[in-house]
C-alpha cells in the first residue's frame, strides 16, 4: 500500500476502528471531539466527500489519513503508517472515492473478497439508514460485502441466497448468483403463512414497520422477479402465501400470475398503495415522522 491508496481509506471508518465515533453527523461532514485531547465541544470535522480531517481546536490543522495516522502516533514513520493501515485490513473507502459504477455491468464476474458485519463501514450505515432502516434491523438479515470485479474494489449491502450473494448499494445492484432468500422454516407446517418480497429492503422494511416482531412463520426476498420459479417450488408447504411484491407493471402482473397459479396466493399489495414497493412507504413514513 502506498500512501495514494492509504488516503482513499474512510476517514470516519478509520476512526471507528479505533473506537472513536462522531459527535455529530451532518450530511457532508462528521464533527469529533478531538482525538488528540479531551474536551467539552467537539472540535474535530471530517469532510466525508473530501476525506479530509481539520482540527478548529488547534489553528485548524487538517490534512490526508496518513496525516492523520502520523499526528496520533508520534514515533510513526510514514512507513510505519501504511503498515498499520494494512495490518486493519480496513479496505472500506466511501461511495463518491470509488470507480464509477456505470462501469460494473449486472453480468459482471463478481468476486467477493470480504464479508463484514453491518456497522463497520460507514459509508454502507448511511446508505442503510437512508431507506428509512436502522442498522440493528439490517444486522439481522444482511452483511457488509466488498467484491471485485476485473481488478477494481466495491463494496454494497449483501443478503445470501440459495446460490450465492445479492449485493446492492447506492449505485448499482446484482448478485454473485441468482437465487432467493428464506427467512424462516422453508417447509412451513401446512397451516402457516408465507410472504414474499421483491427486494431484501421491502422484506426489511415490513420487518421493521411491524415493530420488528416476526409475525409470520417465513419471509422470502425474491431478489428478481426472475427467481419466482424456485420461490413457487415452496408454495405447496403452506397454506397462505402472500405477495408483497412491486406495484409497476412487472410486479403486478407477477402478482396475477401467481394467484392463477396457485390458488392460496393473495396479492398484498394493497397495504402500500400510493407506493412503488414496502421501503418507499417505510422512507415517506420517516420523512413526516410517522410513529408506529
Amino acid at each position: 500500500m502506498n500512501c495514494k491508496q492509504a488516503n482513499q481509506i474512510s476517514i470516519l471508518d478509520y476512526l471507528s476502528a479505533i473506537g472513536t465515533q462522531p459527535a455529530k453527523n451532518l450530511g457532508s461532514y462528521s464533527i469529533y471531539f478531538s482525538p488528540f485531547r479531551e474536551e467539552k465541544t467537539p472540535s474535530f470535522k471530517v469532510d466525508h466527500k473530501s476525506n479530509l480531517w481539520i482540527d478548529f481546536g488547534n489553528d485548524n490543522e487538517g490534512g490526508t489519513l496518513v496525516d492523520l495516522v502520523l499526528k496520533l502516533n508520534l514515533s510513526f514513520s510514514v512507513e510505519d503508517a501504511l503498515n498499520h493501515l494494512t495490518q486493519m485490513n480496513l479496505d472500506s473507502f466511501s461511495f463518491q472515492q470509488q470507480d464509477n459504477h456505470k462501469e460494473l455491468k449486472a453480468d459482471s464476474k463478481i468476486q467477493v473478497y470480504a464479508v463484514k458485519p453491518i456497522g463497520t463501514n460507514n459509508a454502507i450505515s448511511e446508505y442503510i439508514e437512508c431507506r428509512g432502516l436502522t442498522l440493528f434491523m439490517a444486522r439481522q438479515f444482511c452483511k457488509e460485502v466488498y467484491f471485485e470485479v476485473d481488478g477494481k474494489k466495491y463494496f454494497g449491502v449483501g443478503n445470501q441466497n440459495s446460490n450465492g450473494w445479492s449485493i446492492r448499494n447506492k449505485y448499482w445492484k446484482g448478485c454473485t448468483a441468482q437465487g432467493i432468500s428464506i427467512f424462516g422454516d422453508p417447509k412451513g407446517n401446512g397451516n402457516s403463512t408465507l410472504a414474499i418480497f421483491e427486494g431484501i429492503f421491502d422484506l426489511m422494511s415490513y420487518f421493521q414497520r411491524n415493530n420488528f416482531q416476526e409475525i409470520l412463520s417465513c419471509l422470502m426476498s425474491l431478489n428478481s422477479l426472475a427467481n419466482t420459479s424456485e420461490a413457487s417450488s415452496y408454495f405447496e408447504h403452506f397454506k397462505t402465501v402472500e405477495l408483497y411484491l412491486d406495484r409497476d407493471d412487472q410486479g403486478k402482473k407477477k402478482s396475477k400470475d401467481l394467484q392463477k397459479e396457485h390458488s392460496h396466493c393473495m396479492d398484498r399489495s394493497a397495504d402500500y398503495i400510493g407506493y412503488k414497493d414496502y421501503n418507499e412507504m417505510l422512507m415517506h413514513e420517516g420523512r413526516l415522522g410517522f410513529l408506529r
